[in-house]
């Protein structure tokens, strides 16, 4: 899910212009891995539920960091914030105008015009607001677990700032074709394989 909006989302009602980690009794945050120093890419993780010892902490990002890298970015900064979701449902409804609970929202914040599908980007500056509630859900009809699918819509976001998108038929086929090779050569196989989902359901 993209999102058009200038502004990251806050997921604290803060207004300020740059997003802020959560520091409430409900949150974690957790800054990993400056993922690879040489190449100046750094990934951090904010939990912002209810549950403070979710199956990810301390995995997801270092997933994620691993996707940018096998994806060719080489530069930049990219920030995944977990949340539940009450707080998805506004976010949806602030920037899609569409009250109901998504995966994955993604925040591109780069100083650039917006890439096209099969740009090469080797610099990324984006937000992923992912819902964990929805990847329990769904995770439990998939075949796999939570955290994978957590990594599915994490990857899903980062296609979206490598300029991919799922809007029509020849687009959705080759956005997922290019998650699917990216979790296969991290090990994980085709992980949305199989899934019955149409265009425009990950938008």
């Amino acid at each position: 899910m993209t999102s058009d909006a200038a502004e990251p989302p806050s997921t604290s009602g803060s207004s300020s212009e740059e997003p802020e980690p959560s520091t409430g009794p409900d949150s974690l945050s957790a800054p990993h891995l400056p993922a690879d120093a040489d190449l100046g890419l750094q990934v951090t993780y904010t939990l912002d539920t209810s549950d403070t010892e979710p199956p990810s902490a301390g995995w997801l990002d270092e997933q994620l960091a691993q996707a940018v890298r096998l994806a060719g970015v080489t530069s930049g900064n990219l920030a995944v914030t977990l949340i539940d979701d009450p707080t998805m449902i506004q976010l949806h409804a602030d920037h899609c105008d569409d009250p109901t609970p998504t995966d994955v929202l993604t925040f591109d914040l780069a100083d650039r015009e917006p890439p096209r599908p099969g740009d090469v980007v080797t610099h990324i500056d984006g937000d992923l607001v992912i819902c964990r509630e929805e990847a329990e859900r769904q995770s439990s009809t998939r075949g796999h677990d939570a955290r994978t699918e957590l990594l599915l819509y994490a990857v899903h976001g980062l296609m979206h700032l490598l300029g991919e998108d799922d809007h029509d038929e020849h687009d959705y086929q080759r956005m997922h074709q290019r998650e699917d090779q990216l979790l296969t050569d991290m090990g994980f196989g085709p992980v949305f394989h199989g899934q019955t989902e149409t265009p425009g359901d990950h938008t």
